[in-house]
């Protein structure tokens, strides 16, 4: 899983992708799958070990419902030393919640937070302050805006992103994660709970920068940590960056249920 947002150090791939070698072969052994183009991408920051979670944790699971929406579960492992050691939970989606922090200034990082397509951080565990955040941020308002596409084409997940860039910095992300996950929590604060998560992140990278230019790129399913593990899903992530290096708002995403 790709530690924090370092986007020099993502640029050189190393898991064997190929990229825009695909072109002549796209149609030999393509499975039927449908991408979606989304207005908004909902980061929820949660974890198991956290009391407030759970209410935040239903809130997204009736985000993950409306297939205009990316709604994805961040599991973060600081509170894991309290009693409960979350099993989703990842010190990569803690670098990120933090590298968060360091876009948005703030000082500190906490359970839950909801990011709204990367510019807009509001509490988790309110439902209103999500959707407004969705609304006044909806990626169909960006003039413009880059695309991304997603297809599955025998043994390999192919992503292509195309579009003006008009000289900001961006980079193509990749989540994997999981349908749903119930997990029955035998300590610490939500003891006794059997909690459900919608759409944990099992996995998150930095595919590489990208500068307007098309860009295609393939990669195995068996190098995709939820691929072939049940149902579950992935999403590719245009996102610009700071000049501090730090993830700034997202400007196209497009979701494929495996």
């Amino acid at each position: 899983m790709q530690s924090g947002f370092n986007l020099l150090a993502s640029v050189a791939l190393t898991l064997g992708l190929i990229l825009g070698a695909a072109s002549e072969d796209a149609d030999a052994g393509e499975r039927e799958a449908t991408s979606r183009t989304v207005r908004a991408v909902v980061e929820l920051f949660t974890s198991q070990g956290c009391s407030s979670c759970p209410k935040a944790d239903a809130i997204l699971a009736n985000l993950a419902r409306d297939p205009s929406l990316v709604a994805l579960s961040y599991h973060v492992d600081y509170w894991d030393y309290i009693g409960w050691a979350d099993p989703l939970a990842s010190r990569a989606n803690t670098d990120r919640q933090r590298a968060y922090a360091k876009a948005f200034g703030t000082g500190s990082i906490y359970t839950p937070q909801a990011v709204v397509n990367g510019a807009r951080d509001v509490v988790g565990s309110r439902a209103g302050d999500i959707s407004t955040a969705v609304d006044e941020t909806r990626l169909t308002k960006i003039p413009e805006a880059p695309w991304i596409s997603l297809s599955l084409r025998g043994d390999r997940l192919h992503v292509t992103a195309d579009g003006k860039a008009e000289g900001r910095p961006l980079v193509l992300m990749l989540v994997t994660f999981d349908e749903e996950t119930r997990t029955e929590v035998h300590r610490g604060e939500n003891r006794g709970h059997t909690l459900v998560s919608a759409n944990p992140v099992r996995d998150w990278r930095i595919l590489g920068m990208w500068d307007g230019k098309r860009l295609d790129v393939d990669l195995p399913l068996s190098a995709l940590e939820a691929a072939g593990k049940g149902k579950g899903g992935c999403a590719a992530i245009l996102q610009s960056v700071t000049e501090g290096g730090a993830p700034g708002p997202i400007l196209a995403a497009v979701a494929l249920d495996f």
